[in-house]
């Protein structure tokens, strides 16, 4: 049954936020508000879909039969492994950017940059495999460090379908170290690194890659269904028929509120059937709770070209602390539109580091090659949300007394999901420029002597 790229037309913020009880494929944090009485949300609708929605009462305009689109991209997805036979830094730079990476070749790249260079990358065994038995790593990058020292988190794919969040970690990574060891300086299109800013990196950092945080729903999406969101939990227990959990919906944060949520396993935001039940969100929560000096978290997505800070569940307000995710007092209002009584408390110095950061990494986005850039944003927008990555991290340091202070962001890039392999490739620069932009602020003030 063919797909259809459409974008659903709401009267006002109550009809769009209602669409979300159709079981829709809908891109939440792409909806627009347009006009006064005009709110626009990208969906992917079958004949089916298209014939509920407007039997609902919405307007439903086809963009495209996304069938032709996906093979297409399917075929963008290089064959074999190509790191097998690149093994060594500068020709992995050039393979690595010929097609989008497999799971397998993602595992290749972490394992050769270890051989390379064990004296500056670390390949970490995550403890629980996938669903499907996948083992899945990451990698500590940096120069032998006391435990103590700055650390930033990056990952990528937490949605099978947005192959390229692997695709620009596996690149970031791979930069980052042949400039380091040949001692030059990085490129990304007009956006230049001198080489002792990389060497400001590496000396007083610890960068930690986590690049296919979901290998068995990548791979079902390469090969399979390319639109596929979810891992590929079968969900014995809940409805065998409907298979995956949205791993981006499974934190403990606000879990049970059901905010942005769903609890039908058929449901694309399936939660899942209790915070952390996912082995693939275990693995990062085995490196957040390893690497306690983790200061920053990006956590990369397709698509809407956006640049996303916390709260997710409902408006920042930074004048009463007793308006807080903790609080039971407040259960039942978050995220309900027509109650105004609840904001998600975020102190002024926290807003403005989290939108100061994100600046400088759109900022260095930009720069690579012109344009207006990403939007800066708090990720709420116009449907909320709960259970997601970023959220979660930072919760912790409000949560959890001993726990570090992590600032997170969510970087949406790109206008589809999938791009063309071409467009991929200029992505791959953008926001590897953002990425490295955002180490550098952190390193340099640890770098003055």
């Amino acid at each position: 049954m063919p797909i259809f790229e459409t974008r659903i037309v709401a009267r006002s913020l109550e009809d769009l936020r209602a669409l979300g009880g159709l079981g829709l494929d809908l891109k939440h944090r792409a909806a627009r508000q347009e006009d006064r009485n005009r709110f626009v949300v990208p969906a992917f609708l079958d004949d089916a879909d298209i014939k509920r929605v407007k039997a609902a009462g919405y307007a439903v305009h086809v963009i495209q039969d996304l069938s032709a689109v996906l093979e297409a991209r399917k075929r963008e997805v290089t064959g074999g492994n190509r790191f097998r036979a690149a093994r060594r830094v500068p020709d992995m730079a050039v393979r690595s950017v010929e097609g989008y990476l497999t799971p397998e070749e993602i595992e290749e790249a972490l394992v050769n940059l270890n051989d390379q260079h064990p004296d500056l990358v670390e390949t970490i065994t995550l403890p629980h495999r996938t669903w499907e038995g996948r083992t899945s790593h990451a990698v500590r990058l940096g120069k032998p460090d006391p435990a103590d020292r700055t650390a930033l988190l990056f990952t990528g794919s937490m949605h099978a379908r947005e192959w390229g969040g692997s695709d620009i970690c596996v690149s970031f990574l791979i930069g980052l170290v042949r400039a380091y060891t040949e001692g030059t300086a990085l490129h990304y299109g007009g956006k230049v690194f001198r080489a002792d800013q990389v060497r400001a990196i590496l000396d007083h950092l610890t960068v930690i890659v986590f690049p296919d945080v979901n290998p068995d729903g990548k791979h079902y999406s390469q090969t399979v269904a390319p639109m596929w969101r979810k891992n590929r939990n079968p969900n014995a227990g809940a409805d065998p028929g409907h298979p995956g959990v949205d791993l981006n919906r499974n934190f403990d944060f606000l879990w049970h509120s059901g905010i942005g949520t769903s609890t039908d396993p058929a449901s694309n935001i399936y939660r899942g059937e209790q915070p952390h039940s996912e082995p693939e969100i275990r693995n990062l929560l085995y490196l957040l709770d390893t690497f306690a000096s983790i200061a920053c978290y990006v956590d990369i997505h397709s698509y809407s070209q956006l640049i996303l800070y916390s709260w997710g569940d409902d408006d920042n307000q930074s004048v009463d602390p007793q308006q807080n995710f903790a609080n039971p007092e407040y259960d039942g209002v978050r995220g309900i539109l027509e109650d105004v009584r609840y904001r998600e408390y975020i102190s002024p110095m926290d807003e403005i580091v989290a939108i100061g950061l994100a600046q400088r990494m759109n900022a260095a986005l930009k720069a690579v090659r012109g344009g207006d850039g990403y939007t800066v944003q708090e990720s709420s927008g116009l449907y909320p949300t709960t259970g997601t990555s970023t959220d979660y991290a930072f919760s912790r340091g409000f949560a959890e007394a001993s726990a570090n202070r992590i600032q997170g962001w969510t970087i949406e890039f790109g206008e589809e999901f999938i791009p063309p392999y071409d467009e991929m490739r200029k992505i791959i620069m953008e926001v590897g420029a953002a990425m490295t932009e955002l180490c550098w602020s952190m390193a340099a003030e640890r770098a003055v002597p």
